[in-house]
C-alpha cells in the first residue's frame, strides 16, 4: 500500500468516527495527560488566529510564523497535522500556494521571500497532492496538479534542467544543490554566515564562494545546519531526497492510472531502478541503516540522520531493513524523542543534530515506523514529543532569552515553539526560537491523534 494512502486512511477512519472526537474523546481523554488534551484544544482553538491571506501569497494557509511566509516543506508536515483538526480549508490553500509558486517559477522555492527563490527544499509537494485527493476523490482537481508535479519532478530529476544542477556520478540519484549568483553568496558569506558561526570576513573571495555554496546547498536539505554532509553537501546523494522521489514514482503511477493517461508501468519501472540504487549505494549493511553516500569519496557519511528511516517512510526498505533500523533507533531515540543526527565528533553545534529535536524528524519517523507496522515504537515517540511541547506549553524553559539588543524577555506560557532540545528545552542555540504555529502545532496534534487511534 502507498504510504500516504496507508496514512489518509487512517485520517479518514478518524475523521469519520467522530470529527474532532466529540464522541469517543470523552472517554478517551480521561487516559490522557491532562496536559497534552490542553495542548491539542488550544493548537484547534488557534489555526485561525495563525492562519490567513499573506502579501505575496494568493490563498489563505496556515503560517509558520507571524511573518506571513510559506516554507516549502513545512507546508507539508503542517498538513497532517490539519487533517484530524478538519481544516481542510487550510490545507487545501497550503497546497494552492506551493502550485502559484511551481507554476511561477518551475521549482517550489525554500521560502516565499528573495531570499529564500535560489533553492528548494525537501520535495514533498507530491505526497501533499497525493493526500487531497484521497480526501475529495476530484479528477479535475488532480489533472491540474498533476502538470505542476511533472515540471517539480523535471526540476529535480531531468538533465535538461537549467534552474539547478541536482545530478551526481551516480546516473539515476539525485544530491541537494542552490543556483544562487555569486553575489548571493557573497551576501550570504559576509551578512549570515559569517556571524552564525564565526567565520572569517578577511579570506580570500573565491574561497568565501566556495563555502557560501556547500552551506546553500545544505539550506536546500531544510536542515541549516546539520554535520550529516560534514559540510560538503553537494558531494552527497542525499537519502531522503532520493527517497522522496521514489515515491514521486509512485505517486505518478497512480495519478496516471485514476486520470486514465497509462497504466502507470513505467514509472514503476522509474522507482524500482531508483530503489534498487537506493539499495546498492545508500544502505550500509554494516550499520544497518540507511546513510548518505558521498560520491566523490565513495563512501557512506559518518554521520547517521534520522532521514535514515525515510526508505520506510516512502516503503522501499524490505522487512529485513526495517528491522535492522527498528533496532537502530536508540541512535535518534532522547527522553524527549527523535533528535535530528546521531551523537558525533562535531567541531561546532548544530541546528540540525544531536540534540535537536524538530517536528519533521518526529512526523518522518511515526509515519515509517507505522508502515511497517512498528506501532510501539511509533507511539512511544508521540509520547516523547508531545510530553517536550506540553512541559514548555505549562512552563517554557528558559524561562526568559536576550533580545540582539540585550534586552531580557519574559517568555510566554501556553505557547508552541518553533525549536526544542533533547533535554526537554526550548532550542535558542545561534538564534532565539520563536512562537510558532505551523509545524510545531502540527506535529503535536499528529502525534495526538495517532496516539488516541493506537492505543
Amino acid at each position: 500500500m502507498i504510504p500516504s494512502l496507508k496514512l489518509k486512511i487512517f485520517f479518514i477512519s478518524l475523521m469519520l468516527y467522530c470529527i474532532t472526537f466529540s464522541c469517543k474523546s470523552k472517554q478517551d481523554k480521561q487516559n490522557f495527560p491532562l496536559e497534552w488534551t490542553m495542548v491539542n484544544d488550544s493548537i484547534k482553538n488557534n489555526w485561525d488566529k495563525y492562519s490567513g491571506n499573506s502579501n505575496n501569497i494568493p490563498h489563505p494557509f496556515a503560517y509558520a510564523f507571524w511573518d506571513g511566509l510559506t516554507f516549502y516543506w513545512d507546508t507539508y508536515f503542517t498538513q497532517i497535522g490539519l487533517v484530524p483538526h478538519d481544516r481542510i480549508d487550510l490545507i487545501e490553500g497550503g497546497a494552492a500556494n506551493l502550485k502559484w509558486l511551481l507554476d511561477s517559477l518551475k521549482f517550489i522555492p525554500n521560502a516565499s521571500a528573495d531570499w529564500g527563490d535560489n533553492r528548494s527544499q525537501p520535495p514533498y509537494f507530491s505526497m501533499m497532492v497525493n493526500d487531497i485527493y484521497k480526501l475529495s476523490n476530484d479528477t479535475a482537481w488532480l489533472r491540474k496538479y498533476y502538470h505542476s508535479l511533472l515540471t517539480e519532478y523535471h526540476f529535480w530529476t531531468h538533465p535538461d534542467n537549467t534552474i539547478e544542477d541536482n545530478h551526481t556520478s551516480i546516473n539515476g540519484l539525485q544530491r541537494y544543490y542552490h543556483h544562487a549568483s555569486a553575489r548571493e553568496l557573497f551576501t550570504m558569506y559576509n551578512d549570515e554566515l559569517s556571524h552564525r558561526f564565526g567565520l572569517a570576513l578577511d579570506i580570500d573571495s573565491i574561497k568565501k564562494l566556495d563555502i557560501a555554496s556547500d552551506y546553500a546547498a545544505e539550506a536546500e536539505t531544510g536542515m541549516d545546519f546539520t554535520p550529516r554532509f560534514e559540510n560538503r553537501c553537494p558531494d552527497f546523494v542525499a537519502v531522503d531526497l532520493n527517497a522522496n522521489l521514489y515515491l514521486y514514482e509512485i505517486n505518478f503511477a497512480f495519478f496516471e492510472s485514476e486520470l486514465g493517461i497509462s497504466d502507470g508501468a513505467i514509472w514503476i519501472t522509474k522507482a524500482n531502478e531508483r530503489k534498487k540504487l537506493i539499495n546498492q549505494y545508500c544502505w550500509s549493511e554494516e550499520r544497518g541503516l540507511y546513510l548518505d553516500y558521498d560520491f566523490i569519496n565513495k563512501r557512506h557519511s559518518k554521520v547517521a540522520a534520522a532521514t535514515a528511516f525515510s526508505p520506510m517512510y516512502a516503503g522501499l526498505a524490505s522487512p529485513e531493513q526495517a528491522k535492522k533500523l527498528v533496532a537502530n533507533l536508540n541512535l535518534f531515540l532522547s527522553d524527549f524523542g527523535i533528535t535530528t543526527c546521531e551523537k558525533s565528533k562535531q567541531e561546532r553545534s548544530y541546528q540540525w543534530d544531536h540534540e535537536s529535536v524538530w517536528p519533521p524528524m518526529q512526523s518522518i519517523t511515526i509515519i515509517a515506523l507505522d508502515n511497517y507496522n512498528y506501532k510501539k515504537e511509533a507511539n512511544e515517540i508521540c509520547s516523547k514529543y508531545m510530553n517536550l511541547v506540553s512541559k514548555n506549553f505549562i512552563q517554557p524553559s528558559p524561562a526568559q532569552y536576550l533580545t540582539k539588543t540585550g534586552d531580557t524577555i519574559q517568555r510566554k506560557k501556553y505557547q508552541v515553539y518553533e525549536k526544542y532540545l533533547k533535554t526537554g528545552e526550548i532550542n535558542d542555540r545561534e538564534y532565539t526560537a520563536n512562537i510558532m504555529y505551523g509545524w510545531s502545532a502540527a506535529t503535536f496534534s499528529f502525534a495526538y491523534n495517532y496516539f488516541q487511534l493506537n492505543n
